[in-house]
């Protein structure tokens, strides 16, 4: 029998309702959960030989997901997004640096959401063979945008057959999932009219692509007739919502689809220094428009993950502004968990601390379901069984 690792500590959230265990141990084997149980079995069972790792006071809980990620972009950069014109060599050097500092926040696994010359797959490629540390990537490859429209980390397509194509060749290059961008990247300012930029045939051939290999699609879309274009086509997931009306979330509610906030873009105003003063200004003039808006998503009771678009190892804050806008602290952890992996189809592998799943784990100091910001202070990250942060008591 292969040795185990046993983690101890005060608190552990176990199982899809992150039901808090007190004084349990985690018991590893093999990259996986083998059992979870109170300490008092653990040392009184005969398990073989193992290590023990005793993490006090602290809480055990799944690793981070992060659910709206860009590998090579780096939102902490003054002037990131005209940066995504660099070269690949440029742009890779960017994300080895950001794909480091998300896993030691404790993000095991990055949902991500476009990445130029296909950075995100090849370096995936690289963390899977342990030459670089980092995150399981989900990828979608090249993100498909109009010519006319968004898109700073997508490239121009016109027409059904320029869609198909990206489709194709994303999926040749082994992309978990396809996106697209449908509508501009911020909500308009006094809640004006959202443009959308893809024919319902562009995001139905997408749609239709994409299933040929049962992969969803997700799309860039703020509102308006664009997110009833692409939830009425097929889309699976709709990312960032800022100006989502009711009767669109009648309608995500009614198809039963995702969306994935990323609130803290126009929340957090720690980001304004890093964007041009144009975009500063529109993120202050329609702040509390989306605040309103993330406040009518919490009550709606629709499904929702979480991720920073790029902002690396700052994930916590999304969960914080989910609960400043009414959601509740088990709901909005869930987002970076349990309902993470279920909208990135992940969740029979992880997302949760249950037999027979991955051994991605993190430790926390205090309890993020009495204080979410408990996610910013990560001593212990564990992904697929192997320690790579580990800060003593």
């Amino acid at each position: 029998m292969s040795r185990y690792t046993a983690l101890l500590a005060q608190t552990v959230l176990h199982g899809a309702e992150l039901t808090p265990i007190h004084n349990a141990a985690v018991v590893l084997r093999d990259g996986k959960i083998e059992q979870i149980l109170p300490a008092a079995d653990f040392q009184a069972a005969d398990l073989g030989v193992g290590d023990v790792v005793d993490l006090g006071s602290r809480t055990l809980m799944p690793g981070m997901i992060e659910c709206h990620n860009h590998v090579c972009m780096d939102a902490r950069l003054p002037g990131h997004l005209e940066m995504m014109n660099g070269s690949e060599c440029e742009l890779t050097v960017t994300g080895v640096k950001a794909l480091r500092d998300d896993l030691l926040s404790g993000v095991t696994t990055a949902r991500c959401m476009g990445d130029r010359f296909y950075l995100d797959m090849k370096l995936r490629k690289e963390i899977q063979k342990g030459r670089l540390i980092g995150p399981n990537l989900l990828c979608s490859g090249i993100g498909m945008r109009a010519i006319h429209g968004h898109g700073f980390v997508g490239l121009p397509h016109s027409g059904v057959e320029e869609f198909r194509r990206t489709a194709r060749e994303n999926m040749l290059q082994g992309a978990d999932f396809l996106k697209i961008f449908a509508t501009p990247g911020m909500p308009p300012i006094d809640g004006g009219f959202v443009p959308h930029f893809l024919s319902r045939a562009e995001i139905r051939t997408v749609v239709e692509e994409a299933a040929s290999k049962n992969l969803t699609v997700a799309a860039h879309c703020v509102g308006g007739q664009g997110l009833v274009d692409c939830v009425e086509e097929g889309v699976e997931v709709i990312d960032h919502a800022y100006c989502i009306t009711e009767e669109g979330l009648e309608l995500v509610a009614k198809y039963d689809r995702w969306l994935d906030l990323t609130s803290g873009i126009l929340l957090d105003p720690s980001r304004e220094e890093f964007l041009s003063p144009a975009g500063a200004e529109h993120c202050r003039r329609t702040r509390e428009a989306t605040f309103a808006c993330m406040e009518k998503v919490m009550k709606s009771g629709v499904k929702f993950a979480l991720g920073t678009d790029a902002y690396h190892s700052l994930l916590y804050r999304e969960v914080d502004y989910a609960v400043q806008c009414g959601a509740s602290r088990l709901n909005a952890v869930k987002g970076v968990t349990v309902n993470a992996a279920k909208m990135c189809r992940i969740d029979h592998k992880t997302g949760s601390l249950q037999a027979g799943l991955d051994a991605d784990i993190i430790a926390v100091d205090g309890n993020p379901l009495e204080d979410v910001l408990s996610l910013s202070r990560v001593p212990f990250v564990m992904k697929g069984g192997v320690i790579y942060k580990n800060e003593q008591p």
